[in-house]
């Protein structure tokens, strides 16, 4: 975990060894001591503009989780660790974890992607809950969480998502098909990108991009490129302080701000779209969470705008390189991948007749899924702001700092991953498919 300045707080995940921190942790508590101050936690190396420059120059932080885990076995279970005017507290043990969680506010803090928030304050657009904090971050998800977040909400939209999932095998099938071979070796990712957005998309908005099919119209792929446009310039802003990237990197400042623009723009247009079909003919049929969040007409406007377009924009990638590492794990363990292939022929129908009950109906490809994370978690870490002072491994914590926690093919060798706001492979792995039926 870590603090954030004051301070930020991140948890290591499961690829960092905890024996030498629990080591020196136990020795703490059994010889108590005089509670040291906040300053007197061992501090990472190195100069914090240092990293600011280095940041800039490799246009984000690769190895930003192999840093931390070699820091940890330096100095142990706890530590600060600056980039520029960013302060962090990273911590590790799950002790930790559990006394930060018990003076978690109800209200949490949450550092916001910066170059994100930036767009919106220039262009006086309301935020959503992924860039929202306090009272009114809490205010938006209440609202949400009836239509999106709830489990009879998933039962509506899975559906929809199951729709173009069956698109997409179908698509890569008939590519598998045209190799003589019966088979087709090729880098998915593009594909599964393509895949994340169009389920997004169709979920939140009800409406087929056809980045699946051939020919995408070109609004379809405005949105797409905007996206990637999105994903890239945010690495390449987050780190740097923004009135200094203002000098040093205006040309992406520049790219991320017609992105968003695009986007934006596109979510107008479905927004309207979606409120004239709803007001000219009501309908009970589900419409995707948009129709949704129109239909109940508990949030304004510009904040279903405001999370429809976070929700779009934070789904994406998250969700590809999560599918990409599943089925780079299966390809590996191809007992395993029989065996998720055997029990979803056997659910086949009753998924067929109502996808709701995938969940129930699929234990061992949702404990793949589950596994996938755990080794290659989205993210790296969580931040929390403290709501109260605290006591960690004998250090005093003030109030108001965050914390966070650090979530720590046919090659048969582990995939090197890198840090760019995902935790994402440095090469992307070829991947062989075959058609089986």
């Amino acid at each position: 975990m870590a603090f954030r300045a004051k301070a930020d707080m991140r948890m290591a995940g499961p690829w960092l060894s905890l024996c030498r921190a629990r080591a020196l942790g136990a020795r703490a508590s059994l010889v108590p001591k005089a509670v040291l101050p906040f300053e007197a936690i061992p501090q990472s190396p190195g100069n914090k503009w240092a990293r600011v420059l280095q940041v800039w120059k490799e246009q984000g932080s690769e190895n930003f989780h192999l840093d931390l885990h070699r820091t940890f076995q330096e100095l142990g279970p706890i530590f600060r660790y600056d980039v520029g005017g960013t302060h962090t507290v990273f911590v590790m043990l799950p002790e930790d974890t559990e006394q930060l969680q018990r003076v978690d506010s109800s209200q949490p803090w949450r550092t916001p992607l910066y170059p994100w928030l930036a767009y919106r304050e220039h262009r006086g657009h309301r935020c959503g809950v992924f860039l929202l904090n306090g009272p009114q971050w809490l205010s938006d998800r209440l609202q949400l969480n009836p239509d999106v977040l709830s489990l009879q909400a998933t039962h509506k939209f899975i559906p929809m998502v199951d729709q173009v999932a069956r698109d997409f095998c179908k698509a890569l099938k008939a590519k598998v098909l045209q190799n003589a071979r019966g088979s087709l070796t090729l880098d998915i990712q593009p594909s599964i990108f393509h895949y994340s957005i169009e389920a997004s998309h169709y979920a939140l908005y009800g409406e087929r991009l056809g980045l699946l099919g051939q020919g995408p119209s070109a609004a379809s792929m405005g949105f797409l490129h905007a996206l990637q446009a999105i994903l890239k310039s945010t690495v390449q802003l987050m780190f740097m302080p923004r009135s200094l990237s203002r000098w040093v990197s205006s040309p992406t400042w520049r790219e991320h701000f017609e992105a968003w623009d695009y986007v934006f723009q596109y979510a107008n247009g479905a927004i309207q779209r979606a409120y004239q079909e709803l007001a000219l003919s009501p309908s009970q049929h589900y419409s995707g969470l948009l129709g949704e969040l129109l239909a109940h007409a508990e949030m304004s406007l510009e904040a279903i705008r405001a999370n429809s377009v976070d929700l779009t924009a934070g789904s994406v990638d998250t969700t590809s390189y999560s599918l990409l590492m599943t089925l780079f794990e299966l390809a590996r363990n191809p007992t395993l991948q029989q065996s998720v292939r055997q029990e979803s022929l056997v659910a086949e129908a009753k998924i067929s007749e109502n996808p709701q009950v995938v969940l129930r109906e699929l234990p061992l490809l949702r404990a793949a899924l589950k596994e996938t994370l755990r080794l290659y978690p989205v993210g790296i870490f969580v931040e929390r702001r403290l709501s109260s002072d605290l006591v960690l491994q004998n250090y005093h914590v003030p109030a108001g700092v965050l914390k966070g926690f650090l979530v720590d093919t046919l090659t048969q060798e582990d995939v090197r991953m890198i840090y760019r706001y995902v935790l994402m492979p440095s090469s992307l792995p070829l991947l062989t498919f075959r058609a089986t039926s």
